[in-house]
């Protein structure tokens, strides 16, 4: 700052003496003073040569928030326990494959286990002590639990057939037609709309978007066909879960009519529900897979505490895959938008291709606060880093230097102009500025030679 004070002062200095003439040394023929005309000294002579210099050049400035990510699943899925407890096993690792109905984890339930033992064996004496002393024929109650017990098994076969991650995956099937119509529509439209194109691409090109759409089609019909069966499993399940209620009601009635006293039958009712309470229990406190996937994440260990609805383990369905950027600071998330292009980047093989904003956060507080980017990148491996780059800002055509060769001093923005004459002060108005290029907005011409600090 000090060497910058002193070029500034005998700059100024300099310019200040360039109108004046020097009395006395010289004169002419007759005797007479002779004029001196005022040089522009360059300041300082012996550095300028050494010291670094830009070039003011015309193009374009953009401001580019990069960040990294992962090649990961696209339909994740976190999964949770929904009682508390402590974890006996966990039975899969990141990587595994697993198909629907997997156990992934239980808590340790040891007690709940001897506790329903206890429970059915209450619950059988006091069905014991309601149908003792009867004789002949079938006993109602009897006739009636067994009527429950085959109720609530068809309900259960029901509910395991219910194939919910077919219909997902139709789903999933239309979108990526869908996807691939909407390329081989761009690629024709492009194809068409330049004389240039040969015919024999054109003929090419329309041939693949009639293949595209009839894959469309046939996808449609087995989404269609899996909707179909889906909805006709759940209309079933709808039947087993009213043989359920009505064998309930028909047990309750035979106990009811069974002649027998209100305490036996009220036992029997007590010993049922806590048998029901604790079944739950035990339920709730095994965690399984919904579908056939891939384990992304888990994180829990034998011994760990887990609290209900807080995700353990992360599952997804192999494909698609997008990439997955977690641990942004929100501040910088809320400089992007769902649907911003960018470049997405990978190192094994190298390959860039461009991507869009799929999905976004909309607050820091909610469960899932990773980026998703959507690319077509089949190279990758899953899990592999992308490295991804978002413009925020762009400006073309306009006037830019590197970082380092502007000046700010008491509230004024200032370069020093190399010319054939020497170093000037010129005050500028800067624009964009990025870690590549600082634009120039005025103050500068295209080709001008600035001197750096």
């Amino acid at each position: 700052m000090l060497r910058l004070l002193i070029g500034l002062g005998l700059i100024l200095l300099v310019t200040g003496c360039a109108g004046s003439g020097v009395a006395g040394g010289n004169t002419n023929a007759n005797g007479a003073p002779a004029a001196q005309m005022a040089t522009a000294t360059p300041y300082p002579t012996a550095e300028a040569a050494a010291r670094r210099t830009a070039t003011v050049q015309r193009g374009t400035v953009e401001q580019v928030y990069t960040f990294n990510a992962r090649w990961l699943p696209r339909d994740q899925y976190r999964l949770s326990f929904e009682i508390n407890g402590t974890i006996r096993s966990v039975n899969v690792r990141r990587n595994d494959t697993i198909t629907a109905g997997t156990l992934l984890a239980d808590y340790q339930i040891e007690d709940l286990e001897a506790q329903l033992e206890r429970e059915e064996l209450d619950l059988e004496t006091a069905l014991f002590r309601l149908n003792n002393g009867d004789s002949g024929g079938s006993d109602p109650v009897v006739s009636a639990q067994f009527s429950l017990a085959n109720a609530r098994l068809q309900l259960q076969l029901e509910q395991d057939g219910l194939d919910w991650t077919g219909v997902a995956n139709a789903r999933a099937g239309v979108t990526d037609a869908e996807r691939a119509l909407d390329q081989a529509q761009r690629a024709y439209d492009n194809a068409v709309s330049d004389p240039t194109t040969p015919g024999d691409t054109i003929y090419q090109l329309y041939q693949g978007l009639e293949d595209a759409r009839s894959r469309l089609r046939s996808a449609q019909n087995s989404y269609f066909s899996a909707a179909q069966s889906y909805n006709n499993a759940r209309a079933r399940l709808r039947g087993s879960e009213n043989s359920v209620l009505q064998s309930e009601i028909q047990l309750q009635d035979a106990i009811e009519g069974s002649g027998q006293n209100f305490e036996q039958v009220q036992a029997v009712r007590a010993a049922q529900n806590a048998v029901n309470a604790t079944r739950d229990k035990i339920a709730k406190s095994s965690l399984f897979s919904p579908i056939n996937g891939v384990v992304l994440s888990v994180d829990i260990a034998p011994g760990d505490q887990a609290e209900a609805f807080v995700s353990v383990i992360t599952i997804a369905l192999p494909d698609p895959k997008e990439a997955v950027a977690e641990g942004l600071p929100f501040n910088d998330i809320q400089r992007l938008s769902v649907g911003d292009l960018g470049i997405c980047r990978i190192n094994n093989p190298e390959l860039a291709v461009q991507c869009v904003i799929r999905d976004l956060p909309l607050t820091s507080n909610e469960a899932d606060t990773s980026v998703r980017v959507a690319a077509t990148l089949p190279e990758a491996a899953s899990g592999q880093a992308v490295e991804v780059e978002m413009p925020l800002e762009t400006r073309e055509g306009v006037l830019w230097l590197p970082p380092g060769y502007i000046r700010t001093f008491q509230n004024r923005t200032f370069v020093i102009v190399l010319t054939e004459e020497g170093e000037f002060v010129r005050d500028v108005v800067v624009g964009l500025r990025t870690e590549e290029r600082e634009e120039i907005v005025s103050g500068l011409t295209e080709g001008e030679v600035i001197v750096a600090p």
